[in-house]
């Protein structure tokens, strides 16, 4: 799972913007929003209004990771529409200093050699570092000046709980790049088509997901001669695609999250008594010839090509799992070739299982303490939330290119700055299945995210097979229910701490990390007993785990109710 290190308290005039916009209400996040041009005033005269244009335009620098973008023909990362229309739109000039696929690496050497752009996007533990170094600025004023009503709105919905994640001392250090913490949750992803061949019914407890596993391998309903149950890669305790999160879930253990034990303190979920059970299951199904034997050397990719060759038939991951990897093994040959369908977890006993979430936040977009023009990075933030919040035509281009038609080309990935909604996507469970069966896109209401992705299920409805992966999401009984589902049915299990990182965690979570895989790992490829699990649970306190889980205590005890 994505990692949620946080930071708490909020200055107090942060507090009094955010509280002022609470109380008025603001629009609904499914309003458009009206013309937000504005005058242009010079640059010599910091531009007060949120959206004001610079004249003439000023220049900001950021640096950039490039994966899977289709660019238009002419463009790239460095020259494409998307930039022209900030500097079009704000009078803003971006040039990316540089770009890599090695950007956490690059990152660090520009941080050691105290030569980082205007502004950039950071890992927590990056911010952390960039904070104590005094290299990046303080936004709180920024923010209370320069964001706009929605956009503090749209920072607030949450109670301003994110926001927390970057302060320090009460000053706002960053804007952490929002997202909906459900979208964290887990899904168990099965060939339905496989269910059908082998009579099977669908899953509703965790002893039918065991019982569907040893079906898959046995009766081997691909046809290739050795079909694995469970698509499994290397990676598989940080959550996303092809990993356990889910399960070790359904047995209510909670791994990589702080929850609360028995007495009302926190304790870390890796080390909970149900991850025992969890393991020797694992460790049972290893031996039954139901996991890939090569799992721990595979990352995704790699053991997507079993998926993809139909030796897999059950995969945990996330609600887009169907986009990626999944879009590349049910579509083959301009076909439906396999027939995955996302079901909910499922528990072990008579207590249903929840799926583990984060703050929802793991990433942040900081400002360099040199930057000429600061308050440009709030305009940016602005235009993007505009983007998201309104239907504007003008506002195509940054979504989907200079054609300013939907290609799937990941073009919206080209803006400098991203941020979800904090509620993203359970509007969505909702809407949509309803809208679809009724054939009504007038349920939709005016979500622009929404009505996109109901034009790309009538896309996939009418013959088009590169939708697939948005009919798994969006269609009655997808990925988007099911979230909807767990929310109405309270089966979300939120991380308990979302605290800065604490002196024992900077010092000791990447070691702690190492020794969990190392000690799961060889538990469930059965190289050593599942009694093991218990010694780890000492060494992991006494590496530094005891101390992480006092000064996680000492955080709680001055933030609960």
């Amino acid at each position: 799972m994505k990692k949620r290190l946080l930071k708490m308290g909020l200055s107090i005039a942060l507090v009094s913007a955010l509280s002022f916009m609470t109380a008025c209400g603001g629009n609904s996040s499914n309003q458009p929003q009206g013309e937000t041009s504005a005058p242009t005033e010079k640059t010599g005269e910091t531009p007060t209004d949120p959206m004001a244009k610079y004249d003439p335009p000023i220049e900001l620098t950021t640096i950039r990771s490039v994966s899977n973008i289709k660019f238009d023909e002419g463009e790239s990362i460095d020259k494409n529409a998307v930039y022209d229309a900030y500097e079009k739109d704000l009078g803003i000039k971006i040039k990316n200093s540089w770009v890599s696929d090695k950007y956490s690496e690059k990152l660090k050497i520009s941080i050691a050699s105290n030569n980082i752009p205007d502004f950039f996007r950071v890992s927590a533990s990056e911010l952390q570092e960039l904070q104590e170094a005094d290299m990046i600025a303080d936004v709180t004023d920024i923010f209370d000046k320069y964001a706009t009503p929605k956009t503090k709105e749209w920072f607030n919905l949450d109670g301003g709980r994110q926001l927390s994640t970057a302060t320090f001392d009460n000053r706002l250090m960053a804007f952490p790049a929002t997202d909906n913490p459900y979208n964290s949750s887990s899904y168990l992803w099965i060939r339905k088509d496989w269910l059908e061949k082998l009579g099977l019914p669908k899953p509703q407890t965790m002893q039918d997901v065991i019982k569907i596993a040893e079906e898959f391998t046995k009766q081997d309903p691909s046809g290739t001669g050795k079909t694995y149950a469970f698509a499994l890669n290397s990676d598989y305790i940080n959550g996303g695609a092809y990993d356990l999160q889910g399960f070790f879930n359904g047995y209510h253990a909670y791994p990589g999250i702080w929850v609360k034990d028995s007495s009302g303190k926190l304790m870390f979920g890796t080390i909970m008594p149900e991850m025992k059970q969890a393991l020797k299951q694992l460790q049972d199904m290893y031996k039954a010839g139901m996991i890939d034997p090569e799992f721990a050397v595979k990352d995704q990719d790699k053991e997507n090509e079993l998926v993809v060759a139909g030796k897999i038939g059950i995969a945990y991951g996330a609600f887009w799992q169907s986009i990626w990897p999944l879009q590349s093994a049910a579509v083959q040959n301009g076909k439906l070739a396999q027939d995955w369908e996302a079901y909910p977890i499922v528990s072990i006993d008579d207590n249903p299982a929840k799926t583990a979430t984060g703050i929802g936040v793991d990433s942040y977009f900081v400002v360099s303490k040199k930057a000429k023009h600061p308050e440009a990075v709030m305009k940016i933030i602005n235009k993007w939330i505009e983007i998201q919040t309104s239907s504007r035509d003008d506002n195509k281009v940054y979504m989907f290119g200079k054609s300013e038609v939907d290609k799937s080309a990941l073009l919206w990935k080209i803006n400098p700055t991203v941020f979800f909604a904090q509620d993203e996507n359970l509007p969505a469970g909702k809407l949509l299945p309803k809208a679809i069966e009724a054939k009504d896109p007038s349920l939709l209401g005016t979500n622009p995210e929404i009505n996109l992705r109901y034009k790309r299920v009538q896309q996939y409805l009418a013959g088009d097979l590169n939708m697939w992966n948005e009919w798994a999401i969006s269609k009655p009984g997808g990925s988007f229910a099911i979230m909807n589902q767990y929310d109405q049915e309270k089966r979300y299990q939120v991380d308990e701490f979302y605290g800065t990182l604490t002196p024992a965690m900077l010092e000791m979570k990447g070691i702690l990390g190492e020794k969990t895989k190392e000690t799961f790992t060889k538990i469930i490829m059965n190289k050593v007993s599942v009694d093991e699990f218990d010694k780890f649970v000492e060494e992991w306190k006494k590496l530094g785990g005891e101390q992480m889980t006092k000064e996680a205590n000492e955080w709680y005890e001055t933030v609960k109710k």
